[in-house]
């Protein structure tokens, strides 16, 4: 579905250098285009003046760089377009031209000689009997050449002769046909023909060549350079002057030191010519073959083919030229040759009045002629040759007798980028006389066919269609301009997207056509704007001078003319009728001074857009990445949005592309625009929608309407997808519109969630419920919306932050599902509950949770109402639901008659419901619900109902609560019933004990007078003053009240509360001794003294307070010379460490100096403790299995990791340490402050106490001093080895580097203890 785009144009012209000098032959330099040409000119003295010429990029002037003369001329008849320079050739790594003579000579020309400057040329060597063809290998390494003697001769890049032997050979070749028996002619089926066709004789006619054959062969490469082909003229044997063409294939074997041999021999072709060119891909040779004259191809007088042969020889498929029998009888084809690419294959003409150069491209089997290229001067209308570039493969390069032309061309669609709803996304494609027009819209018709084609006047060299009416214009080689108007006809919204009824899919009828005027020019492009003008983009020749030009027509006689200072390539219309002109330099501008752009794109984009919607530009560079700009307001330079592009598309909403990487993307326009203008998006506005294509699939046209994209596969063939991305906006702007049948059908066909269609504007969808209905009053389809209702917000989901239009207000209601459902159900029961009773029960069912109890009350109406439709409405509610919860709503609404109709319908087996049901009606009533709820497991129903059974029932009740746990329900029912009552609270104290919760088991049992029950429970749940009032209400003696103290006081001390266990001694048991013990295990040394002296027992003091001050002060020194021992350790351990570090820092800091291995696993089986350093502390070690495994390759590379950044010696186990020092650093202050409370007491006692208060402090001030010192040393250096934890690249603190470096250094504060022991 594409076309070639004519997009640059540069003619140097020979005419200084005399009438005389005529072109002979071109060579181009890859690396930076410049070309050299040759020039002949007759001696004086006899032979042929050659000079050498050179046209750079930058420079079309011609500049002579070499010249040099040769008497030899070739010895053999050949036509006149041919000159004797055979072939030119240049040299990339010897920056040198090979030349080559009709006569025999061979040149070269070292364009880098000894002193820097071209060198002289120089013959290196001649054939006597003169060179008829000649062609380089495409590896540069190879020189074939066919002599004067038809001698086939192979030579070295040095011309060093390799091989030499006759070109023509009786021998098939080694690759020969093995032939079985198979396929003969008397073997094959011929259909309606019969059996007589088998036995019919072959046509076994002379073939014989043309008379306009030149009986010069030909030669040609395949691309990977191991084969070559050549045509020649064989003479018969017997009549030397008639001859006939036969190909014969070569291949070069790189074991033999690449001497040629004969592969294969082509088949028997009557009128094949010798133009040759073997495809670069490698499948196909091309070939012609020309009918209807005697001895040549059979019938179709007058009729060219382009014969594709295949390496064996045999014929594949081809093409006819489309040239009339005026051109058949007096034209020749003088040459063919294929691009680098493989897919143009350009076909140079002869016609009676000029020449032709025709593109040709394949796609689907189908050959089309995309161009046909003429000389820009009338007065020179012939060729001598033409080329492509050897690297860039849409550059061409023709000469004349006095001119060099240079032809660029672009791969583009031609498509229609029209609006809503008016957009037709029509794609022309150029097919020679044809315009081959496919609206996508409204048909999909696989190429080579097409909807309907435009019959014109000739080739046209450049299309464009309208962005603004459903038009086109037509530009033709000879300045003709054509706009057409297409009149394609839509499709009517109602009936879908599709034509309905017959009728032609366009009526194209032609507006106007002009025709520029002009010698010498060369048309470029066109672009159709407003109003039906038309800009045309030219080259032209003004009084010797070439120039650029833009000429406006319209159907009005005035043709506006502007010239233009640069080379432009591109041109193209904007929104509001200004004209924008791309030059080769890549700068976009426009040409009206009043609105001024100047925008770098960048040089040589391979297509150009602008959308007027979003006033955007879009480029892609030859390089694959796709540019953008934006005009209002105008930015200076473009802006890269992606890489890798194959091809894009407009639409108004959207920018399209595929990628390299099989990927197709959907950037929404607003947001491009906002990137366009410099906005910094968010991270999730730059992920755009995507989807996976076909590889190699190239994008044809959009059509945002039918929410189509149309691709092209590599093959030719066309895929239509509908993605997400032009879906949702066209079904986002149908709901917003109130448009919901068209919305709903779209959702529905593209498989989208229906639930879009009430969020995207909820209080809106609320409010036209009505219309919604009267827009989808199908029962089928409401059943499909209601059943996909769900809680979600679809809108959020598909489409983002953009869900809702920004001045919209509406919020969305808590019970989405269920508010529709009963809103729906209203209006659909106002139109009529028997015709909408499935859609009614629909709503029922769909609620949430499923209100299967009002559903079946409808039912219920119904066998009232309407009895007719009751089973079709019971057999569509069993359908939709589950039919086993059905049953079990409809028992449970106790009605047995609703029961057995839902029973039947839904096929279940009698035997598992009627006996059942027939035990049940032999029960009242209240026995007979609750049999039902317990079956149904309504536990609480059913024990209402048990109570409404009667009091005789109460101990089956009472066993029904305790089983199932009812007793919320059971204070609600029995509340008046107070003999019941304490029997319920009773059994809930008994659950809650069970439950250990003994608190409010106590309260239950005391509810339920059970103070036995109570008192256990009061003592279980430690609330010992609860317990003792108890106990003295029931009046307990003094032997179960001490007993009772000493177990309560037990699990107070236990518990650390001291004080509250003393109290209980002293006054429940009168016991000062315990109480007085109990307080100084628990260091609650003031509470002691005082109660010692309360009541009068001194001599506790000494035998009881004394040596409780002693034992606490022995655990307190013990535990601060447990403390300075783990500090001893750590502080030791991190000088070993800093010693590690500067032996061997790569160890320290954990850095891989091996390469990993992949998929090797070297870990073992045994596991370690969970950290090495734990050593260094007093916590209990832990001990692990040494069985322990951990499977699965995630759980190995864990293990690994987890190892490598663990294990000792590193810089993981030193900030361990520092950590653990600061640790250290809160459990010393937590115990300075309870010595200091101990220190006091200590004073107040014996002198013998004192010394103990003073070593205590003593201790503790040395330790905080020594612990202070540690944290510095600890510290010291710290930062540096963070740093060096980060430039080192090592897998040290991968999880805690920034743990580290927020932690903050510990300071050890003043603690003085108790003055009075400091002197």
């Amino acid at each position: 579905m594409r076309s070639l785009t004519p997009l640059g144009v540069q003619i140097s012209s020979l005419e200084q250098f005399g009438s005389s000098s005529k072109a002979g032959n071109i060579a181009i330099n890859p690396e930076d285009g410049t070309v050299y040409l040759t020039t002949e000119r007759s001696a004086e003295e006899g032979g042929i003046e050659i000079d050498i010429l050179q046209i750079s990029p930058d420079n079309l002037e011609p500049e002579i760089i070499a010249s040099f003369t040769t008497p030899v001329l070739a010895p053999f008849d050949k036509p006149d377009y041919l000159g004797e320079s055979l072939d030119l050739h240049y040299l990339p790594d010897d920056r040198s031209i090979v030349i080559l003579l009709a006569g025999g000579d061979i040149a070269t020309l070292s364009l880098e000689g000894s002193d820097g400057g071209v060198s002289p040329v120089e013959v290196v060597g001649s054939i006597d009997s003169g060179i008829k063809a000649a062609a380089w290998a495409p590896d540069d390494e190879q020189l074939v050449l066919v002599t004067g003697e038809d001698n086939l001769v192979c030579m070295t890049r040095h011309f060093d002769v390799i091989h030499e032997e006759p070109l023509r050979s009786d021998d098939f070749g080694e690759d020969k046909f093995i032939n079985v028996g198979w396929g003969s002619k008397t073997t094959q089926f011929h259909g309606s023909l019969g059996k007589a066709a088998a036995k019919a004789p072959i046509n076994t006619s002379q073939s014989i060549s043309h008379p306009t054959d030149t009986g010069l062969p030909e030669i040609t490469f395949r691309g990977d350079a191991s084969y070559f082909a050549i045509s020649s003229l064989d003479p018969y044997p017997n009549e030397t002057e008639k001859g006939r063409r036969q190909i014969r294939v070569y291949s070069r074997d790189p074991n033999s030191g690449f001497i040629p041999k004969l592969s294969s021999t082509s088949e028997n072709l009557p009128g094949l010519e010798g133009s040759l060119s073997w495809r670069p891909s490698g499948n196909l040779i091309a070939s012609l073959v020309r009918y209807g004259y005697e001895g040549g191809g059979e019938g179709r007088e007058g009729k060219w083919d382009i014969a594709m042969l295949e390496r064996n020889g045999l014929r594949h498929g081809g093409f006819e030229l489309r040239e009339n029998p005026h051109t058949w009888k007096n034209g020749r084809v003088r040459g063919m040759k294929w691009n680098s690419d493989s897919e143009v294959l350009g076909i140079w003409i002869e016609r009676e009045a000029n020449d032709v150069v025709q593109l040709w491209s394949m796609k689907n089997y189908h050959y089309y002629l995309k161009q046909e290229l003429f000389s820009h001067d009338s007065s020179s209308t012939r060729f001598r040759g033409f080329k492509w570039h050897p690297e860039h493969p849409l550059s061409l390069y023709l000469f004349g007798e006095n001119f060099v032309q240079k032809r660029t061309f672009v791969w583009d669609t031609f498509t229609a980028r029209l609006p809503m709803p008016h957009d037709t996304a029509s794609v022309a494609v150029v097919d020679g006389q044809k315009l081959l027009i496919t609206p996508f819209r409204t048909q999909n018709t696989p190429p080579p066919m097409s909807s309907y084609h435009l019959a014109l006047p000739s080739v046209p060299v450049h299309v464009n269609l309208s962005d603004i009416t459903d038009s086109l214009s037509v530009l033709f080689a000879d300045g003709l301009v054509q706009v057409w108007d297409l009149n394609t006809r839509l499709p009517d919204p109602s009936s879908g997207s599709r034509l309905r009824g017959g009728g032609k899919v366009a009526e194209p009828k032609i507006r106007y056509s002009k025709t520029l005027t002009g010698e010498k020019r060369v048309v470029k492009q066109l672009a159709i704007g407003p109003e039906g003008k038309v800009a045309i983009l030219s080259w032209a020749e003004k009084n010797g001078v070439a120039e650029c030009r833009i000429e406006i027509v319209d159907e009005k006689e005035d043709t506006e003319v502007i010239e233009l200072e640069d080379d432009v390539e591109r041109l193209l219309w904007t929104g509001e009728g200004g004209l924008l002109v791309l030059n080769t330099e890549g700068q976009l501008t426009s040409v009206a001074r009043e609105q001024p752009v100047d925008v770098t794109l960048g040089p040589h984009p391979t297509a150009l857009s602008y959308s007027a919607s979003s006033e955007l530009i879009f480029a892609l560079s030859p390089n694959a990445k796709l540019h953008l700009a934006c005009l209002s307001p105008s930015s200076p330079a473009s802006t890269a949005i992606a890489s890798n592009v194959t091809s894009y598309t407009l639409t108004p909403d959207f920018l399209i592309y595929t990628t390299t990487s099989q990927t197709s993307h959907y950037a929404p326009l607003p947001t491009l625009k906002r990137l366009a203008h410099g906005e910094d998006l968010l991270p999730d506005e730059m992920i755009w929608d995507e989807r996976r294509v076909e590889r190699g699939s190239l994008i044809v046209t959009a059509c945002e309407s039918s929410m189509s994209l149309v691709l092209q596969m590599p093959r030719g063939n066309l895929e239509t997808v509908y993605p997400r991305a032009l879906v949702l906006a066209v079904v986002k702007q149908d709901v917003l519109s109130g448009q919901y049948r068209n919305a709903f059908l779209q959702c529905r066909k593209h498989r989208l969630d229906l639930n879009i269609l009430y969020d995207l504007e909820p209080s809106k969808f609320m409010n036209s419920l009505k219309e919604f209905v009267e827009q989808v009053p199908e029962v089928d389809y409401l059943n499909l919306f209601i059943s996909a209702l769900n809680s979600s917000d679809s809108a959020r989901v598909l489409y983002g932050e953009h869900s809702q239009d920004p001045s919209s207000s509406s919020s969305k209601p808590v019970d989405k599902v269920n508010s529709l459902c009963d809103s729906l159900r209203t209006i659909l029961e106002q139109r009529g509950v028997e015709q909408y009773v499935e859609t009614i029960l629909t709503t029922h069912v769909c609620k949430q949770p499923a209100d299967y109890e009002s559903g079946l009350r409808v039912l219920l109406r119904l066998q009232e109402d309407h009895p007719e439709i009751v089973e079709d409405a019971i057999k569509y509610i069993i359908f939709l639901s589950d039919v086993n919860k059905l049953y079990d709503v409809a028992l449970g609404m106790y009605n047995f008659q609703l029961v057995l109709m839902i029973a039947q319908y839904s096929q279940k087996d009698p035997k598992e419901y009627l006996p059942f049901l027939r035990e049940l009606r032999a029960l009242e009533k209240w026995e007979q619900r609750f049999r039902i709820d317990d079956h149904l497991a309504r536990r609480e129903s059913a024990l209402r109902n048990l109570k409404q059974s009667g009091p005789e029932h109460f101990e089956e009740a009472s066993s029904y609560l305790s089983r199932y746990e009812l007793y919320d329900e059971a204070f609600k029912l029995y509340s008046d019933d107070m003999e019941h009552l304490q029997v319920i609270h009773d059994l809930y104290g008994d659950y809650l004990y069970d439950r250990r919760d003994f608190t409010d088991a106590a309260i239950s049992y005391v509810l339920a007078k059970n103070e036995e029950k109570a008192l256990k429970a009061y003592e279980k749940a430690h609330a010992w003053r609860e317990l003792f009032v108890l106990s003295k209400r029931l009046g307990i003696g003094k032997g179960k009240t001490v007993d009772m103290c000493g177990r309560v006081t037990d699990h107070l001390a236990s518990r650390g509360r001291h004080l509250e266990a003393s109290q209980i001694f002293i006054e429940h048991a009168q016991d000062v001794d315990s109480a007085i013990d109990v307080l100084c295990r628990g260091t609650e040394f003031s509470e002691a003294y005082r109660l010692a002296s309360l009541h009068s027992r001194s001599d506790l003091i000494e035998s009881m307070i004394h040596p409780g001050l002693e034992e606490a002060h022995e655990v307190l020194m013990e535990i601060f010379e447990e403390m300075e021992g783990q500090l001893d350790k750590e502080v030791s351990r991190i000088k070993e460490l800093r010693k590690i570090r500067e032996n061997d820092p790569e160890s320290f800091y954990i850095v891989d100096t091996e390469p990993a291995i992949e998929g090797v696993d070297v870990a073992t089986n045994a596991t370690t403790a969970v950290t090495g350093f734990t050593r260094y502390t007093v916590a209990p070690t832990t001990v692990f299995s040494q069985t322990t495994k951990m499977t699965g390759q995630t759980a190995k590379s864990k293990r690994g990791k987890k190892r490598a950044t663990g294990r000792r010696g590193t810089v993981d186990e030193y900030e361990y340490l520092v950590a653990s020092i600061g640790r250290l650093l809160i459990r010393v202050d937590e115990k300075s402050g309870e010595a200091t409370t101990l220190i006091r007491h200590l004073i107040l006692a014996t002198s013998d106490h004192v010394e103990l208060g003073r070593s205590l402090q003593d201790t503790i001030t040395n330790f905080r001093d020594k612990l202070d010192k540690s944290i510095e040393f600890a510290w010291e250096g710290r930062d540096d080895i963070l740093k060096e934890v980060v430039e080192s690249g090592g897998t040290a603190l991968e999880d805690g580097l920034e743990k580290s470096l927020n932690l903050i250094k510990p300071v050890v504060g003043v603690w003085k203890g108790v003055g009075m022991l400091l002197g």
